[in-house]
């Protein structure tokens, strides 16, 4: 005699009153002791049912029931459903009209948190403009000087370059990296050339202190002779003077110290034949004078 509940379209049976199922409704009790399907009876004239709308697990499809009828075919007092691709591009759209707004908000914030650059100002040869500089010319010039003061090699790099002379003043000079890649180049190639005529006049006092040295010691050595003795017998001797060390390379000392001994040897044979051709001069002078004078017989 315990009453049951049966959904006609699910076929599924149970014993729990459905939520459905208003307080009203009229259910049949089972009396063929499970053997068939309940019977429904119909609801009050005063009752007003209220359809819902519900989705078959199995199948996956949509069903209604009022509690009492249960019907695969939506009933007319339920209002039109929405059309799903209507409200599925409604939705797309407003998903892109979100994340276009989004991506929009995130490009001006990052524009607006990028450091904005200043403006260059251009110079003109224009005296009466802002610039500290009359013309290009001097700018040029100041642009130059820094590169100096800064000791900048004629290796040094771009980028280092940059590193060394940015936080300067004059470095705005030049407004252009063009102009100051160029001034660059131009301050670098000079600065070669002096460097390499310094290095020159450098080597040339070394090597005057250095034949100096040799012209003063050599003569009076002990054991020197032009001509035979040999850089290690007097090294010595020529290394307790600080001008020895003007030449910093000992293969290039040892080579200076046979060029003056080979120029000394030369200087000696000249000396003699000078000696030996005065001689002859003077020797003839003087018979020319006994001759003269009746003096000279052969």
């Amino acid at each position: 005699g315990i009453p049951y509940y049966y959904n006609t379209v699910t076929g599924v049976s149970t014993y729990d009153r459905p939520a459905t199922l208003p307080a009203t409704s009229a259910i049949a009790n089972s009396t063929n002791n499970g053997n068939g399907p309940p019977k429904t009876t119909s609801p009050t004239d005063s009752t007003k049912l209220i359809w819902h709308t519900y989705t078959d697990e199995s199948t996956g499809k949509k069903y209604y029931s009022d509690g009492v009828t249960t019907t695969w075919t939506r009933p007319p007092e339920l209002p039109p459903e929405e059309d799903s691709s209507k409200t599925s591009t409604a939705a797309t759209s407003a998903n892109g009209s979100h994340k276009r707004t989004s991506a929009t908000v995130d490009e001006e914030n990052d524009e607006s948190s990028k450091p904005r650059k200043p403006k260059k100002k251009k110079l003109s040869n224009d005296p009466s403009s802002s610039t500290p500089y009359n013309s290009k010319t001097e700018a040029i010039a100041a642009f130059k000087g820094l590169l100096l003061a800064k000791d900048i090699a004629p290796t040094t790099k771009w980028n280092d370059v940059v590193r060394i002379c940015a936080d300067d003043a004059r470095w705005e000079a030049c407004t252009t990296l063009g102009e100051r890649k160029q001034a660059l180049a131009e301050y670098q190639t000079k600065r070669a050339n002096e460097l390499r005529d310094v290095k020159r006049q450098e080597k040339v006092r070394a090597k005057e202190a250095y034949q100096r040295l040799l012209n003063d010691m050599l003569p009076t050595a002990k054991g020197f002779t032009p001509g035979t003795s040999r850089f290690m017998d007097v090294r010595d001797s020529l290394a307790k003077d600080d001008r020895f060390y003007a030449v910093d390379d000992e293969t290039a000392r040892e080579e200076l110290f046979y060029d003056f001994v080979e120029e000394l040897r030369k200087r000696e044979e000249r000396t003699k034949r000078n000696k030996k051709r005065e001689a002859k001069e003077a020797f003839l002078a003087f018979l020319k004078v006994r001759e003269e004078d009746g003096k000279l017989t052969f």
